[in-house]
């Protein structure tokens, strides 16, 4: 302790001076501040889970209140885009027969928005209402036997399939089918919207650098308490492994990897997986295996990694290369993996993508 009691004082004074002396030990530096350290959060969301890591600041709020922001925040986008719950917007939309308007909130119609605007820059690849396709080869909520639906099957649903089916207004904010049967999953790019919803809410929280993941779709602000960049790394797409294949350096930038190596089955030697062409109905036949794509904004960076991932591997490469995305592809040749990237990913990330000691390249 700093302060020194003096003999013969009263009561009354020794108070005084004890408080006086916390008072100048604290301004003084007679006891050393604790370090700044990374705060985390994490916790359950759409069927997966989020991790935000925060740098601590001054301005910010306590970290119980910036929790309980974050889980409210979760909870609408759940309620908006959510197909798992009947009461969310998007669930009481696709049960919907009517081919009138149907009101949803502004985040619901910009999100669905984007959706028909990715379709368009992938050329038809990426396509929300490809789900009851998705169901039928078994790879929706309630899985059903690795079976090959008939061509019947396939033929009927793809009458309600399309996006060019469905409709957005976005003022007021509105959804509406051409078809009563149409049906619209966002979970190709509401993760990355919930990322976003995140990162715009501790933007305005004055967080001033933060990680936010969910599901593995990831937006960063500023840098790692020790100055570096925010270090991502991108998942080896074999299945039955976890590893990592490459790191990169994230700051101000978002991330986000689709790939078929989690969400497949083998038949007659062919692999089927989850993603669907929606002209033909069959699953898409490529040497992809995984694709990361890093955007400005984490729910176009979502939509374009599934969009390029059901391109397939010339059309995904012609795309990327035609818009210039920041694009990493990592397809199969053979028992190996090639990790090819446009420019545009390897000035945007400063670390080097070549694949670690050890793994194929």
């Amino acid at each position: 302790m700093c302060a020194i009691e003096p003999k013969g004082s009263r009561r009354a004074a020794r108070l005084l001076l004890l408080v006086c002396g916390l008072a100048l030990a604290t301004l003084f530096g007679c006891t050393r501040a604790a370090a700044p350290v990374v705060e985390s959060l994490t916790g359950e969301t759409m069927g997966t889970t989020y991790s935000v890591k925060i740098v601590p600041t001054q301005a910010m709020p306590a970290l119980d209140v910036i929790a309980e922001k974050i889980e409210a925040e979760l909870v609408s986008v759940n309620d908006q885009m959510s197909t798992y719950l009947a009461s969310s917007e998007l669930s009481r939309f696709n049960d919907e027969q009517s081919t009138e308007w149907f009101s949803v909130s502004d985040q619901t119609a910009e999100v669905a928005a984007l959706a028909l605007e990715v379709h368009a820059l992938t050329e038809g690849a990426f396509d929300v209402t490809v789900g009851p396709l998705v169901d039928l080869w078994g790879f929706g909520p309630t899985r059903r036997a690795e079976v090959t639906p008939s061509a019947a099957e396939i033929a009927d649903l793809l009458q309600v399939v399309g996006s060019g089916k469905l409709e957005v207004r976005l003022d007021p904010p509105a959804l509406r089918k051409q078809v009563p049967g149409l049906r619209v999953d966002l979970s190709a790019i509401a993760k990355g919207h919930g990322v976003d919803r995140l990162a715009e809410l501790l933007d305005e929280l004055q967080v001033e650098a933060y990680f936010v993941e969910i599901g593995g779709e990831i937006r960063t602000r500023g840098k790692r308490l020790d100055g570096q960049a925010w270090q991502v790394g991108i998942e080896r797409p074999v299945e039955g492994e976890r590893g990592v294949q490459t790191m990169i350096g994230l700051s101000d930038l978002s991330l986000a990897t689709s790939g078929d190596y989690r969400n497949f089955f083998e038949q007659e030697g062919r692999r089927v997986n989850h993603f669907i062409d929606p002209k033909t109905g069959y699953s898409v036949t490529s040497q992809v295996a995984s694709v990361s794509v890093i955007a400005d904004n984490c729910a176009l960076a979502d939509a374009l990694a599934t969009g390029l991932m059901a391109a397939g591997y010339d059309k995904g490469l012609r795309l990327a290369e035609k818009n210039e995305w920041a694009v990493m592809l990592i397809a199969r040749t053979g028992e190996e993996l090639e990790v090819v990237a446009t420019p545009q990913f390897e000035s945007l990330s400063p670390q080097s993508l070549s694949a670690p000691a050890g793994s194929e390249r």
